[in-house]
Parts: structure tokens; sequence; C-alpha cells
């Protein structure tokens, strides 16, 4: 599995997950105390750390099999890469300012990129048969 791959479906593990919502939720704290730095730190740190720890030495393929694993690889693109780290700001934005609405709203923008596909069915590309070569 290459570097892309394991980008990808590293996400999806739920040892990554669990780091990134103990780390999001620890951060909006900490904005709502107003310690920034310490906030910035703990909202892309552990993050990161676990990232390049679990692309440099972990299999991905049991992720990559999985019908989770199939559906991260058909809508979870750049797009909503965008808007799950937007989703992230604005919940910062809201901790903050404490704007619980704000917040909230961007914790259901996390929510919709994650779940852009079940609403959004994206439509692949009809392949059409090999041809064949000549008799």
């Amino acid at each position: 599995m290459n570097v892309i791959d394991k980008t990808l479906y590293h996400q999806i593990h739920p040892f990554k997950i669990a780091t990134d919502v103990i780390a999001a939720f620890a951060a909006v704290y900490l904005f709502w105390l107003h310690s920034i730095v310490i906030g910035l730190v703990v909202a892309f740190v552990p993050s990161l750390m676990i990232s390049l720890f679990m692309i440099r030495l972990m299999d991905f393929e049991n992720q990559k099999r999985s019908r989770l694993g199939k559906y991260v690889k058909r809508y979870l693109g750049r797009g909503a890469d965008t808007a799950r780290s937007l989703g992230f700001l604005v919940m910062l934005a809201g901790g903050w300012f404490h704007f619980t609405w704000l917040i909230g709203s961007g914790f259901l923008v996390i929510i919709l990129a994650w779940t852009n596909g079940l609403v959004y069915k994206r439509q692949m590309p009809v392949q059409s048969p090999p041809r064949r070569q000549g008799r």
C-alpha cells in the first residue's frame, strides 16, 4: 500500500478517530478559556503525530477492504477534507467567542462532510468493455 492510500485509510482507523475527537473537543475547551497557544498545540500536534506514526508503521488493508474503506475511497476527497477543516476552525472560533451555536455549527459541517456520500450519490463512470484485438 502506498503513502497516498495509507493517508486516506488511516482516517477511518478507530485510534485516529478517537485521537481527533478528543483533541478537537479539548482544543475547543482551551479556546473557550482563551489559552490560544496550548489550544493550537492540542488541536494539531496529537493528530499530526498519530498520523505520522500510523502511516509509517501500520497496515490499512483491513480498512481498505471494509465497506467504510470503499465509502471513503469514493466520497472523501479534497472537498470533504476542506469542509472538515473549515468545520473545525468554526468550532474553534465558537470556543473563542463563547458561541455554543457556532461550535455546534462547525461540528455539523464536519458530520455533513463525513456523510456527504449518503446524501449525494456520486455516479461512477460507465466503462466500455475492452476492445478485442483483430482476428
